[in-house]
């Protein structure tokens, strides 16, 4: 997803410099699908972050309370994974809300 994501990002600036009035309507339409599909992810993956920060915690006041070892493990996983799924989240909530911008731009140019 993450390089689908940056190809359309660059598909989208080079439109945005070199693209065709006349291609305008059609590259919009295409651009307002792949937004749509990014916007669809951005919303699973904001769930599955949720969750996964709050198993973390979940976790973690588990293990200063039963002072398991295991406990400790299953946090250490949970807040790994947690920290990548943050990462690719700011990815996909960045891009999608410069895509929206690259979007506007495109439709009123040369209006």
């Amino acid at each position: 997803m993450r390089r689908q994501m940056l190809d359309k990002v660059k598909e989208a600036e080079d439109f945005l410099k070199n693209g065709k009035d006349e291609d305008r309507d059609a590259f919009l339409s295409y651009m307002s699908r792949w937004i749509g599909y990014f916007q669809h992810e951005r919303l699973v993956h904001l769930i599955v972050t949720m969750f996964f920060a709050l198993f973390s915690l979940m976790m973690l006041f588990s293990f200063l309370y039963f002072e398991e070892l295991m406990l400790g493990l299953l946090f250490l996983i949970f807040g790994i994974t947690t920290c990548f799924y943050i990462n690719h989240y700011y990815l996909l909530e960045n891009k999608t809300q410069y895509l929206y911008t690259l979007y506007d731009r495109i439709s009123q140019r040369n209006k």
